[in-house]
């Protein structure tokens, strides 16, 4: 068994390095034509409020729609795992997406770059944030616009695609690695910022359905990167890559003697994705949750 989970650790130490971090493709970002662009707000890192930190790992599935309301879009599966569904809440503060595997809340994710905003067309659902330049390219094609800024010491680069009858969509990259996407060809002003959680503390006007007791090995965003520790240990596999200037890390840490395991997403040091924070198997980890 040991041996079985090296082996998958290892193979996923290798995926990951080589989408996040492989210095490879990062020598690949030469962009095209160098420019400056003067209205674009400087960097910079809100912590803002969402009912998702009121979210803990293991609580009842019943207890989000409570909280939330009616999801905007629901996927619903069944397979030999039970049955996991998948609410998206994509008009939070920052957007929002809930797993719940029979009954119970396995993982939450914070999309702090708009890479699930569901008015994207289909063509561009396939990239997603920190991937290459090449590998953009390889799967939507040559850009019909490839513009680059050099501001605030980023080097940003806004590429325009274009499809007959379909909206156009614009893939941002900094410093090589997709940082953003979004219908239009519009140039957000803001795009070197982001917004992180608050931590997960309790608000006055939680309600008792809302309050859950929550034990020691309980994870919520919000968390920060020393309290998941503090909980688990040392990670079994860590990838360290960057999101708009700041660290962000990629861990899997066990969650439990019995052999189950979590996966755990940071920025800037605090807790924004968790699949498997109540205990599942490393196998299922790694084949997406």
């Amino acid at each position: 068994m040991k041996r079985h989970v090296s082996l998958l650790l290892i193979a996923m130490t290798s995926m990951l390095a080589a989408q996040l971090i492989s210095p490879a493709t990062a020598q690949e970002y030469q962009p095209s034509e160098a420019s400056h662009h003067d209205n674009l707000m400087p960097p910079r890192v809100d912590r803002v409020d969402v009912r998702a930190r009121l979210f803990h790992s293991g609580m009842p599935g019943a207890h989000v729609e409570r909280i939330m309301g009616a999801p905007a879009e629901l996927q619903a599966y069944d397979g030999p795992g039970g049955n996991v569904r998948v609410l998206s809440y994509p008009t939070e503060p920052i957007a929002t997406i809930v797993s719940i595997n029979n009954g119970q809340l396995t993982g939450v994710r914070l999309d702090l770059a708009g890479i699930d905003e569901p008015t994207l067309p289909a063509y561009s659902r396939p990239v997603w944030l920190g991937m290459d330049r090449a590998t953009v390219l390889r799967i939507l094609g040559v850009p019909t616009d490839d513009q680059s800024h050099d501001s605030f010491g980023m080097k940003l680069e806004h590429l325009i695609f274009a499809r007959p009858g379909q909206p156009d969509v614009s893939v941002f990259l900094i410093g090589g690695r997709v940082a953003g996407k979004k219908v239009g060809r519009d140039l957000p002003w803001d795009i070197l910022g982001f917004a992180l959680p608050l931590p997960p503390e309790p608000t006055k006007q939680e309600t008792d359905a809302q309050s859950v007791a929550r034990s020691e090995r309980e994870v919520a965003v919000g968390m920060t990167m020393n309290e998941i520790q503090a909980l688990f240990g040392t990670p079994k596999l860590s990838v360290d890559y960057t999101f708009k200037g700041r660290p962000a890390s990629y861990r899997i840490y066990q969650t439990n003697e019995n052999g189950s395991f979590g996966s755990f997403t940071f920025v800037d040091g605090v807790l924004i994705e968790f699949a498997g924070g109540g205990g599942i198997p490393l196998s299922q980890i790694l084949n997406g949750g």
